[in-house]
Protein backbone atom coordinates (compact mmCIF):
# COMPACT_ATOMS: atom_id res chain seq x y z
CA UNK A 1 0.00 0.00 0.00
CA UNK A 2 1.56 3.26 -1.15
CA UNK A 3 1.49 6.08 1.41
CA UNK A 4 0.94 9.46 -0.24
CA UNK A 5 1.01 12.93 1.30
CA UNK A 6 -1.20 15.23 -0.77
CA UNK A 7 -0.42 18.91 -0.11
CA UNK A 8 -3.33 21.03 -1.30
CA UNK A 9 -3.20 24.78 -0.73
CA UNK A 10 -6.96 24.71 -0.28
CA UNK A 11 -8.38 21.29 0.44
CA UNK A 12 -10.60 20.11 -2.45
CA UNK A 13 -13.87 20.24 -0.54
CA UNK A 14 -16.64 21.23 -0.91
CA UNK A 15 -16.87 20.64 -4.65
CA UNK A 16 -18.05 24.08 -5.79
CA UNK A 17 -15.10 25.05 -7.98
CA UNK A 18 -13.20 23.57 -10.91
CA UNK A 19 -9.92 23.19 -9.03
CA UNK A 20 -11.63 21.27 -6.22
CA UNK A 21 -13.46 19.03 -8.69
CA UNK A 22 -10.29 18.20 -10.62
CA UNK A 23 -8.31 17.39 -7.47
CA UNK A 24 -11.13 15.34 -5.95
CA UNK A 25 -11.52 13.34 -9.16
CA UNK A 26 -7.82 12.43 -9.21
CA UNK A 27 -7.91 11.53 -5.53
CA UNK A 28 -10.91 9.26 -5.89
CA UNK A 29 -9.43 7.62 -8.98
CA UNK A 30 -6.20 6.88 -7.12
CA UNK A 31 -7.73 5.39 -3.96
CA UNK A 32 -10.18 3.37 -6.05
CA UNK A 33 -7.15 1.27 -7.01
CA UNK A 34 -7.08 0.09 -3.35
CA UNK A 35 -3.29 0.26 -3.56
CA UNK A 36 -2.82 3.75 -2.14
CA UNK A 37 -3.64 5.54 1.10
CA UNK A 38 -3.73 9.34 0.76
CA UNK A 39 -3.47 11.95 3.49
CA UNK A 40 -4.71 15.34 2.29
CA UNK A 41 -3.25 18.37 4.05
CA UNK A 42 -4.03 22.01 3.46
CA UNK A 43 -6.08 25.06 4.36
CA UNK A 44 -9.84 24.87 4.75
CA UNK A 45 -11.67 26.82 2.06
CA UNK A 46 -12.63 30.18 3.52
CA UNK A 47 -16.31 30.36 4.40
CA UNK A 48 -17.02 26.81 3.22
CA UNK A 49 -17.73 23.79 5.37
CA UNK A 50 -16.06 20.66 4.02
CA UNK A 51 -18.35 17.80 3.06
CA UNK A 52 -17.99 14.03 3.24
CA UNK A 53 -17.95 13.33 -0.49
CA UNK A 54 -14.17 13.14 -0.58
CA UNK A 55 -13.13 12.55 3.01
CA UNK A 56 -15.59 9.71 3.46
CA UNK A 57 -13.73 7.64 0.85
CA UNK A 58 -11.86 4.56 2.08
CA UNK A 59 -8.14 5.28 1.96
CA UNK A 60 -8.44 9.08 2.35
CA UNK A 61 -7.62 10.95 5.57
CA UNK A 62 -7.31 14.69 6.02
CA UNK A 63 -5.93 17.37 8.30
CA UNK A 64 -6.68 21.06 7.79
CA UNK A 65 -5.76 24.44 9.20
CA UNK A 66 -8.02 27.46 9.30
CA UNK A 67 -7.53 30.14 6.64
CA UNK A 68 -5.36 33.10 7.56
CA UNK A 69 -7.36 36.36 7.71
CA UNK A 70 -6.28 39.38 5.72
CA UNK A 71 -5.55 40.34 2.13
CA UNK A 72 -2.06 38.87 1.89
CA UNK A 73 -0.46 42.28 1.36
CA UNK A 74 2.80 40.89 2.73
CA UNK A 75 3.17 39.07 -0.56
CA UNK A 76 4.05 42.39 -2.19
CA UNK A 77 7.48 42.20 -0.54
CA UNK A 78 7.73 38.42 -0.83
CA UNK A 79 8.99 36.30 -3.71
CA UNK A 80 5.72 34.34 -3.50
CA UNK A 81 2.51 35.19 -5.35
CA UNK A 82 -0.31 36.32 -3.10
CA UNK A 83 -2.25 33.05 -2.97
CA UNK A 84 0.80 30.90 -2.29
CA UNK A 85 1.94 33.38 0.36
CA UNK A 86 -1.38 33.28 2.21
CA UNK A 87 -1.62 29.49 2.02
CA UNK A 88 1.85 28.98 3.55
CA UNK A 89 0.98 30.35 6.97
CA UNK A 90 3.03 29.65 10.09
CA UNK A 91 0.47 27.07 11.19
CA UNK A 92 0.60 25.33 7.80
CA UNK A 93 4.38 25.14 7.99
CA UNK A 94 4.31 23.83 11.56
CA UNK A 95 1.77 21.10 10.83
CA UNK A 96 3.46 20.15 7.56
CA UNK A 97 6.77 19.82 9.39
CA UNK A 98 5.17 17.22 11.66
CA UNK A 99 3.73 15.33 8.70
CA UNK A 100 7.08 15.26 6.91
CA UNK A 101 8.46 13.29 9.83
CA UNK A 102 6.37 10.33 8.73
CA UNK A 103 7.25 7.82 5.99
CA UNK A 104 5.84 8.56 2.55
CA UNK A 105 6.18 6.94 -0.86
CA UNK A 106 5.09 10.08 -2.73
CA UNK A 107 4.46 13.74 -1.94
CA UNK A 108 1.96 15.60 -4.14
CA UNK A 109 1.96 19.36 -4.66
CA UNK A 110 -1.59 19.99 -5.82
CA UNK A 111 -1.80 23.35 -7.65
CA UNK A 112 0.87 26.04 -7.86
CA UNK A 113 -0.76 27.90 -4.97
CA UNK A 114 0.28 25.00 -2.70
CA UNK A 115 3.99 25.63 -3.31
CA UNK A 116 4.62 28.34 -0.73
CA UNK A 117 6.11 25.49 1.32
CA UNK A 118 8.40 24.30 -1.48
CA UNK A 119 11.54 25.15 0.51
CA UNK A 120 10.51 22.51 3.08
CA UNK A 121 10.62 19.82 0.38
CA UNK A 122 13.87 20.67 -1.39
CA UNK A 123 15.96 18.24 0.68
CA UNK A 124 13.22 15.63 0.85
CA UNK A 125 14.22 12.20 -0.44
CA UNK A 126 10.68 11.28 -1.41
CA UNK A 127 9.48 11.45 -5.05
CA UNK A 128 7.40 14.57 -5.70
CA UNK A 129 4.49 14.87 -8.12
CA UNK A 130 3.22 18.27 -9.20
CA UNK A 131 -0.42 18.51 -10.27
CA UNK A 132 -0.71 21.50 -12.58
CA UNK A 133 -4.21 22.91 -12.90
CA UNK A 134 -2.96 25.40 -15.48
CA UNK A 135 0.13 26.53 -17.31
CA UNK A 136 0.46 29.45 -14.93
CA UNK A 137 3.43 30.98 -16.74
CA UNK A 138 1.28 31.34 -19.85
CA UNK A 139 -2.16 32.08 -18.46
CA UNK A 140 -1.58 34.58 -15.68
CA UNK A 141 0.23 37.24 -17.75
CA UNK A 142 -2.65 37.13 -20.25
CA UNK A 143 -5.17 37.54 -17.45
CA UNK A 144 -3.23 40.46 -15.96
CA UNK A 145 -3.20 42.49 -19.17
CA UNK A 146 -6.99 42.32 -19.50
CA UNK A 147 -7.70 44.44 -16.43
CA UNK A 148 -8.33 48.16 -16.40
CA UNK A 149 -6.50 50.53 -14.10
CA UNK A 150 -2.74 50.91 -14.19
CA UNK A 151 -2.15 50.13 -10.51
CA UNK A 152 -4.17 46.94 -10.59
CA UNK A 153 -2.59 45.80 -13.83
CA UNK A 154 0.92 46.36 -12.42
CA UNK A 155 0.13 44.37 -9.26
CA UNK A 156 -1.35 41.51 -11.26
CA UNK A 157 1.59 41.44 -13.66
CA UNK A 158 3.96 41.24 -10.70
CA UNK A 159 1.93 38.40 -9.21
CA UNK A 160 1.89 36.63 -12.59
CA UNK A 161 5.68 36.83 -12.83
CA UNK A 162 6.00 35.39 -9.32
CA UNK A 163 3.72 32.52 -10.34
CA UNK A 164 5.85 31.89 -13.43
CA UNK A 165 9.04 31.65 -11.38
CA UNK A 166 7.42 29.51 -8.69
CA UNK A 167 5.95 27.16 -11.26
CA UNK A 168 9.37 26.72 -12.86
CA UNK A 169 10.88 25.79 -9.47
CA UNK A 170 8.12 23.25 -8.79
CA UNK A 171 8.49 21.55 -12.16
CA UNK A 172 12.27 21.38 -11.87
CA UNK A 173 11.98 19.80 -8.40
CA UNK A 174 9.19 17.37 -9.31
CA UNK A 175 9.82 13.78 -10.35
CA UNK A 176 6.48 13.69 -12.21
CA UNK A 177 4.07 16.32 -13.53
CA UNK A 178 0.36 15.77 -14.06
CA UNK A 179 -1.49 18.25 -16.26
CA UNK A 180 -4.99 18.46 -17.59
CA UNK A 181 -4.51 19.01 -21.35
CA UNK A 182 -2.00 18.21 -24.08
CA UNK A 183 -1.52 21.95 -24.62
CA UNK A 184 -0.29 22.27 -21.03
CA UNK A 185 1.91 19.21 -21.54
CA UNK A 186 3.60 20.91 -24.50
CA UNK A 187 4.38 23.89 -22.28
CA UNK A 188 5.81 21.78 -19.43
CA UNK A 189 7.77 19.57 -21.80
CA UNK A 190 10.50 22.23 -21.89
CA UNK A 191 11.18 21.68 -18.18
CA UNK A 192 10.27 18.05 -17.43
CA UNK A 193 10.56 14.68 -19.12
CA UNK A 194 7.99 12.82 -17.00
CA UNK A 195 4.66 14.42 -17.89
CA UNK A 196 1.28 12.72 -17.68
CA UNK A 197 -1.87 14.17 -19.23
CA UNK A 198 -4.77 13.15 -17.02
CA UNK A 199 -8.13 14.69 -17.95
CA UNK A 200 -10.77 15.28 -15.27
CA UNK A 201 -12.66 12.41 -13.70
CA UNK A 202 -16.40 12.98 -13.57
CA UNK A 203 -17.67 12.48 -10.00
CA UNK A 204 -21.28 13.55 -10.44
CA UNK A 205 -24.33 11.59 -11.51
CA UNK A 206 -24.97 10.43 -15.05
CA UNK A 207 -28.50 11.25 -16.12
CA UNK A 208 -30.50 8.63 -17.98
CA UNK A 209 -30.87 9.57 -21.61
CA UNK A 210 -33.15 12.59 -21.80
CA UNK A 211 -35.12 14.06 -24.68
CA UNK A 212 -35.36 17.81 -25.04
CA UNK A 213 -38.97 18.57 -25.91
CA UNK A 214 -40.84 21.66 -27.04
CA UNK A 215 -42.13 22.41 -23.53
CA UNK A 216 -38.55 22.72 -22.24
CA UNK A 217 -37.87 26.43 -21.54
CA UNK A 218 -35.79 28.33 -24.10
CA UNK A 219 -32.95 28.72 -21.63
CA UNK A 220 -29.20 28.18 -21.36
CA UNK A 221 -27.31 27.48 -18.16
CA UNK A 222 -23.89 28.81 -17.16
CA UNK A 223 -22.24 26.93 -14.31
CA UNK A 224 -19.24 28.48 -12.61
CA UNK A 225 -17.34 29.64 -9.57
CA UNK A 226 -16.84 33.36 -9.99
CA UNK A 227 -14.50 34.13 -7.09
CA UNK A 228 -11.28 34.63 -9.12
CA UNK A 229 -10.94 38.01 -10.83
CA UNK A 230 -10.44 36.38 -14.24
CA UNK A 231 -13.69 34.46 -13.90
CA UNK A 232 -15.56 37.60 -12.91
CA UNK A 233 -14.17 39.29 -16.00
CA UNK A 234 -15.32 36.36 -18.15
CA UNK A 235 -18.81 36.54 -16.67
CA UNK A 236 -19.08 40.27 -17.27
CA UNK A 237 -18.00 39.83 -20.90
CA UNK A 238 -20.68 37.16 -21.38
CA UNK A 239 -23.36 39.32 -19.77
CA UNK A 240 -22.40 42.35 -21.86
CA UNK A 241 -21.62 40.60 -25.14
CA UNK A 242 -24.12 37.75 -25.33
CA UNK A 243 -27.16 38.51 -23.20
CA UNK A 244 -28.47 41.34 -25.46
CA UNK A 245 -28.74 38.81 -28.32
CA UNK A 246 -30.46 36.29 -26.06
CA UNK A 247 -32.85 38.94 -24.75
CA UNK A 248 -33.88 40.03 -28.28
CA UNK A 249 -34.73 36.42 -29.06
CA UNK A 250 -36.48 35.67 -25.75
CA UNK A 251 -33.82 33.20 -24.58
CA UNK A 252 -32.85 33.29 -20.91
CA UNK A 253 -29.51 32.67 -19.19
CA UNK A 254 -29.46 30.82 -15.87
CA UNK A 255 -26.23 31.52 -13.92
CA UNK A 256 -25.24 29.10 -11.15
CA UNK A 257 -22.45 29.89 -8.71
CA UNK A 258 -21.34 32.62 -6.33
CA UNK A 259 -21.47 35.94 -8.20
CA UNK A 260 -20.23 39.27 -6.71
CA UNK A 261 -23.03 41.57 -5.66
CA UNK A 262 -21.76 44.36 -7.94
CA UNK A 263 -22.33 42.17 -11.01
CA UNK A 264 -25.70 40.91 -9.80
CA UNK A 265 -26.90 44.46 -9.12
CA UNK A 266 -26.15 45.57 -12.70
CA UNK A 267 -28.59 42.98 -14.03
CA UNK A 268 -31.22 43.10 -11.32
CA UNK A 269 -34.70 43.01 -12.78
CA UNK A 270 -33.61 41.55 -16.12
CA UNK A 271 -36.13 38.75 -16.84
CA UNK A 272 -33.61 37.05 -19.12
CA UNK A 273 -30.81 36.68 -16.57
CA UNK A 274 -31.28 34.73 -13.34
CA UNK A 275 -28.58 34.33 -10.69
CA UNK A 276 -29.16 31.21 -8.62
CA UNK A 277 -26.05 31.31 -6.41
CA UNK A 278 -24.63 28.00 -5.26
CA UNK A 279 -27.01 25.07 -5.54
CA UNK A 280 -26.52 21.78 -3.67
CA UNK A 281 -28.22 19.93 -6.53
CA UNK A 282 -28.24 21.58 -9.94
CA UNK A 283 -29.89 18.69 -11.81
CA UNK A 284 -33.50 19.99 -11.64
CA UNK A 285 -32.35 23.26 -13.22
CA UNK A 286 -30.34 21.51 -15.95
CA UNK A 287 -33.43 19.54 -16.90
CA UNK A 288 -35.18 22.85 -17.59
CA UNK A 289 -32.55 24.13 -20.03
CA UNK A 290 -31.86 23.45 -23.70
CA UNK A 291 -28.08 23.93 -23.56
CA UNK A 292 -25.01 24.63 -21.47
CA UNK A 293 -22.74 27.61 -22.14
CA UNK A 294 -18.91 27.42 -22.19
CA UNK A 295 -17.77 30.88 -23.25
CA UNK A 296 -14.90 31.85 -20.91
CA UNK A 297 -11.64 32.70 -22.64
CA UNK A 298 -9.60 34.12 -19.74
CA UNK A 299 -7.93 31.80 -17.23
CA UNK A 300 -7.07 28.88 -19.50
CA UNK A 301 -7.42 25.26 -18.48
CA UNK A 302 -10.08 22.64 -18.95
CA UNK A 303 -13.60 23.79 -18.11
CA UNK A 304 -15.04 21.21 -15.70
CA UNK A 305 -18.58 22.39 -16.44
CA UNK A 306 -18.26 20.62 -19.80
CA UNK A 307 -18.55 17.29 -17.99
CA UNK A 308 -21.50 18.47 -15.89
CA UNK A 309 -23.33 19.43 -19.06
CA UNK A 310 -22.37 16.30 -21.00
CA UNK A 311 -23.39 13.83 -18.30
CA UNK A 312 -26.62 15.74 -17.66
CA UNK A 313 -27.66 15.37 -21.29
CA UNK A 314 -27.20 19.04 -22.23
CA UNK A 315 -25.96 20.17 -25.64
CA UNK A 316 -22.98 22.53 -25.35
CA UNK A 317 -22.64 25.93 -26.98
CA UNK A 318 -18.98 26.89 -26.65
CA UNK A 319 -16.22 29.17 -27.82
CA UNK A 320 -13.34 27.26 -29.40
CA UNK A 321 -10.69 28.80 -27.10
CA UNK A 322 -12.78 27.73 -24.08
CA UNK A 323 -12.96 24.08 -25.19
CA UNK A 324 -9.29 23.33 -24.56
CA UNK A 325 -8.68 19.68 -23.82
CA UNK A 326 -11.59 18.31 -25.83
CA UNK A 327 -10.84 15.81 -28.59
CA UNK A 328 -11.89 16.59 -32.19
CA UNK A 329 -14.70 14.03 -32.11
CA UNK A 330 -16.01 15.54 -28.85
CA UNK A 331 -15.91 19.04 -30.31
CA UNK A 332 -17.81 17.79 -33.35
CA UNK A 333 -20.69 16.90 -31.01
CA UNK A 334 -20.89 20.50 -29.77
CA UNK A 335 -22.02 23.82 -31.20
CA UNK A 336 -18.76 25.79 -31.60
CA UNK A 337 -18.08 29.43 -32.43
CA UNK A 338 -15.11 31.80 -32.51
CA UNK A 339 -16.51 34.73 -30.51
CA UNK A 340 -19.54 35.89 -28.54
CA UNK A 341 -21.23 37.41 -31.57
CA UNK A 342 -20.98 34.14 -33.49
CA UNK A 343 -22.11 32.04 -30.57
CA UNK A 344 -25.14 34.27 -30.12
CA UNK A 345 -26.15 33.65 -33.73
CA UNK A 346 -25.48 29.92 -33.31
CA UNK A 347 -27.73 29.73 -30.27
CA UNK A 348 -30.54 31.62 -31.98
CA UNK A 349 -30.36 29.35 -35.05
CA UNK A 350 -30.40 26.12 -33.06
CA UNK A 351 -32.35 26.75 -29.85
CA UNK A 352 -35.58 25.47 -31.46
CA UNK A 353 -34.00 22.68 -33.54
CA UNK A 354 -34.89 19.91 -31.14
CA UNK A 355 -33.60 17.19 -33.44
CA UNK A 356 -30.15 18.78 -33.61
CA UNK A 357 -30.08 19.49 -29.86
CA UNK A 358 -30.95 15.90 -28.98
CA UNK A 359 -28.52 14.39 -31.47
CA UNK A 360 -25.75 16.56 -30.02
CA UNK A 361 -26.34 15.72 -26.37
CA UNK A 362 -26.70 11.96 -26.99
CA UNK A 363 -23.44 11.79 -28.95
CA UNK A 364 -21.57 13.97 -26.44
CA UNK A 365 -22.64 11.95 -23.41
CA UNK A 366 -21.53 8.74 -25.09
CA UNK A 367 -18.10 10.16 -25.95
CA UNK A 368 -17.58 11.70 -22.50
CA UNK A 369 -18.38 8.41 -20.75
CA UNK A 370 -15.50 6.75 -22.60
CA UNK A 371 -12.81 9.26 -21.63
CA UNK A 372 -13.80 10.87 -18.34
CA UNK A 373 -15.09 7.95 -16.28
CA UNK A 374 -13.64 6.69 -13.00
CA UNK A 375 -12.11 3.55 -14.47
CA UNK A 376 -10.08 5.52 -17.02
CA UNK A 377 -8.93 7.91 -14.28
CA UNK A 378 -7.82 5.05 -12.03
CA UNK A 379 -5.74 3.52 -14.80
CA UNK A 380 -4.04 6.86 -15.55
CA UNK A 381 -3.28 7.64 -11.88
CA UNK A 382 -1.95 4.13 -11.36
CA UNK A 383 0.65 4.68 -14.08
CA UNK A 384 2.05 7.61 -12.13
CA UNK A 385 2.00 6.36 -8.54
CA UNK A 386 1.78 2.56 -8.58
CA UNK A 387 4.16 1.42 -11.35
Amino acid sequence: MKQILWISGRVPSPLYSGDALYSAGLLEALVTSRQAAVHVFGTQRDGHRSDDKLFGLPGVTCSMVRPTPGLGLGSLISSLPRDAYQLASAQVRKDLGNLLGRTWDWIVIDHANSAGVLDMLEDCRVPICYIAHNAEGLVRPLVAQEFEGLARRVVMRLDAEKYRRLERKIVELADAVICITSDDASYFDRFSRNIHVIPPVHLGPVNPRRTIVETCPRALVLLGSFEWAAKQRNLQQILDGLVPTLRRNTISLQVVGAVPEAIRARHEGDPFVTFHGRMPDVRPLLDKCRGGLVAEVLGGGFKLKILDYAFAGLPIFGLRPALTGMAPEERSAMFEAENLSEIGDLIVRNIDDLEALNASQIELQSLAAQRFGLAAGTERMSRVFLR
